[in-house]
């Protein structure tokens, strides 16, 4: 089962188009949905891999994991999320 977010949990930096989330939510799995509490609209996350700008080779050392919005839902004023963790 793939994991659901609401919007209303994570931080969103409007000048940079990113979403961030602590991990201690649900960890950094390979794939979510993130849900607005505004519209309801549903879009789906996934990790980053090697043919992206954005990934990093050591996996930022496990500390974040970048995603981007995928599918036909995927018109989004987000460019990528990030997951990090927040000791």
């Amino acid at each position: 089962m793939i994991p659901t977010v609401s919007l209303e949990r994570c931080e969103y930096d409007k000048s940079r188009r990113v979403l961030k989330l602590d991990s201690d939510f649900f960890g950094m799995p390979s794939s979510f949905f993130v849900e607005s509490h505004h519209t309801g609209r549903v879009v789906r996350f996934v990790a980053v891999g090697p043919e992206d700008k954005l990934f990093d080779q050591d996996q930022w050392d496990g500390e974040q994991q970048v995603y981007r919005p995928v599918g036909g839902e995927a018109v989004t004023k987000v460019d990528h999320m990030v997951i990090y963790h927040a000791w």
